[in-house]
């Protein structure tokens, strides 16, 4: 029973970290996505030139998509911004300061800077306006982010190994004088091992079985509390984290079962090689 728990414990506080991780690269790239940059076109250019430019920046392999903004639609959606101030823009309409632009998204934003570059070399382009520096604080987040997770990952890995194989050579102890009667009657050491790495598979199993349904029904409740209020949600382009779907509970349950399994199994065969020297 100590075994059990002591592995399904193990159990959680890895796969806990690893959905936490997800998430939170979820929540980085939604945030990434929402980054785009606003290409001003001069003022000669002409509307039958447009789509050739969305040709061009939409074959630009660092651009995931292009659209295009006249300059009556971008006066509209000021308008639309400063509701109860639409008189002060009634003047605008007749003689429109504002230039036609493309609104193009990045696909990478670690080359954000090179792309804007080569945009701003072309012809058509007037000026540029792009989060250059948060998007640098973003790319150093999601690094810093990685590498925590890595060692956050690493430290709880070895940390439950010795958890669990302390546990089990605990558990064979208790058994040593059983171990040393069958290996003086002539049981080989085979013999004695394959009732141990059974018992291993099955406690790993059953662990495996427990930290599913607690990650689940914890899961479950937690996100289901969270998402309650989705408008934070909406702001950074995302209707919800995670969620436990089929795939994701395949995988969760597959790696609790395949780790319990493996490791009960293993950690029990290997704790009885000292009581087999007799």
């Amino acid at each position: 029973m100590a075994s059990v728990c002591v592995l399904m414990v193990s159990l959680l506080l890895v796969g806990v970290c690893v959905l936490f991780v997800m998430n939170v690269e979820i929540l980085l790239d939604a945030i990434e996505n929402k980054n785009e940059i606003v290409v001003f076109l001069k003022d000669e250019v002409t509307v039958e030139e447009v789509p050739e430019i969305e040709d061009t920046l939409k074959s630009m392999g660092n651009v995931s998509s292009a659209v295009y903004c006249s300059k009556e639609q971008a006066l509209d959606n000021y308008i639309n911004q400063m509701e109860g101030y639409e008189d002060i823009f009634e003047s605008l309409k007749t003689d429109n300061p504002l230039p036609d632009s493309f609104n193009v998204k990045i696909a990478d934003t670690t080359q954000l800077t090179q792309t804007v570059d080569q945009i701003n070399a072309m012809s058509f382009t007037q000026s540029i306006q792009a989060p250059t520096d948060f998007v640098e604080v973003l790319n150093k987040l999601k690094k810093v982010v990685s590498l925590i997770s890595i060692a956050v990952l690493s430290v709880l890995i070895v940390v439950s190994l010795i958890m669990i194989s302390n546990t089990t050579r605990a558990s064979v102890y208790a058994r040593r004088r059983e171990i040393n009667i069958m290996k003086y009657v002539g049981a080989t050491n085979s013999f004695i091992r394959v009732p141990f790495f059974f018992e291993g598979l099955f406690t790993g199993f059953i662990a495996g079985v427990g930290a599913s349904a607690v990650t689940y029904f914890g899961y479950t409740k937690l996100m289901n509390i969270i998402t309650n209020d989705i408008s934070f949600w909406e702001v950074i382009g995302v209707a919800e984290p995670l969620p436990f779907d089929n795939e994701v509970r395949i995988f969760v349950i597959s790696l609790y079962l395949c780790i319990g399994a493996v490791i009960g199994a293993l950690g029990s065969v290997s704790s009885t090689t000292k009581h087999l020297q007799v």
